[in-house]
Order: C-alpha cells, then structure tokens, then sequence
C-alpha cells in the first residue's frame, strides 16, 4: 500500500481506500477473485484507475490492506477482550464475529476466496495467524517463553483451524449458531489460557 508524501493518510485517501475495499469485497462475492480486474474494481468504487494505482500497487496490494483491516479490529477487539474476560473468552466472542463476517459475506469462501490452498485463502489465514501470535506471545505462556516457534506454530495451527470451521459451517447451511460455534472453539482452547 502507498502512504502519503508524510505518511499519513488523509480524509480523503481514506474515503478512496475504503471504496477501493468495498468494491473488491463486493466484487468478490459475484466472482472468483483470480478473474476479478483492476477495472472492475474501479468501475465498481466509481474511481479512475490513476486513483487506484496512487494508493494500491494492485489488486493483491488492495487484498491484504482489506485483511489487515480486518485483521487489526479483530486484534483491537481481541486486546480488550483479553483484560476485560480472559483469552478464552476474547477468543470466543471475536470467533463468532468471524462467523457473522462471512455469513453476511458467504460468498467470499465459497466464490470469491477459491477452495482450499488458494493464494487467497492463504493470505487471509497468515493475517490471521499474526494477529494470533501476537496475543499468545502478550499472554505470556510458559510454554512460548521455553520454545521460540511456539508461538508461530500456535498461531498457524489455530488460524487454519478457525477458517476450517468456518468453512465446514458454512458448507453445512449454518446447523450451528454463531454462539454455540464459539462455545466449541472457546473449549477447545487450553485451559491455562483462562
């Protein structure tokens, strides 16, 4: 992603940015996004391509900006939830808002982001694998101060089984609520993550 002249991003650049996003994501609800352009997007966000190309290198700059959004709010929300109820809990509640993201956007799996080991899938499950790592690394683990990939493999394993389940949960028509999936994965979290 291209930053300002300052490295700040103004009102402007924002409201672009966030077009851009929008744009993409809707587009990726119609289409696999291998045959998504750079075009459509901008025909989609109503911007010419200079805009687009002032901000974003190209289509999978704009993707990983729209997961990095994604990602931070979930680790913003996973920060407080953490203080406020423990890591189980945090883990539980921002899950089933994952759930409610792609229920609303369940076209994203199933059209949009290919099947499994797809390029795009990847990139969303190593954002959320970072943002995963982080909070196990903050949470200060006995086991991640003995083993220094603890934490990285922690992270992967945790963020390939949370699209798993999203996608088994989607396949299957919803069976489950969106409370009684986070309830699973909350007990299939360790314990000492209390």
């Amino acid at each position: 992603m291209r930053e300002g002249r300052d490295g700040k991003e103004d009102m402007r650049q924002r409201r672009s940015r966030q077009h851009l996003s929008n744009a993409l994501l809707g587009l990726m609800e119609e289409q696999p996004y291998g045959e998504i352009s750079v075009v459509d997007i901008c025909q989609r966000a109503m911007v010419h391509r200079t805009t687009f190309y002032a901000h974003f290198e190209d289509k999978n700059d704009l993707f990983h900006y729209v997961l990095q959004n994604m990602m931070d709010r979930f680790s913003e929300n996973w920060a407080r939830a953490d203080k406020e109820k423990g890591l189980r809990a945090g883990f539980r509640d921002e899950f089933q808002k994952v759930l409610v993201f792609f229920r609303t956007h369940q076209r994203l799996c199933s059209v949009g982001l290919g099947g499994a080991g797809s390029p795009e899938l990847q990139m969303m499950e190593k954002a959320i694998a970072r943002v995963l790592e982080r909070f196990i690394l903050e949470k200060g683990d006995p086991a991640v101060q003995e083993d220094p990939y603890a934490a990285k493999v922690w992270g992967r394993f945790y963020a390939g089984a949370i699209l798993s389940a999203v996608d088994w949960w989607l396949e299957n028509n919803m069976p489950l609520s969106a409370e009684e999936m986070g309830a699973l994965l909350e007990r299939a979290l360790p314990e000492r993550w209390e």
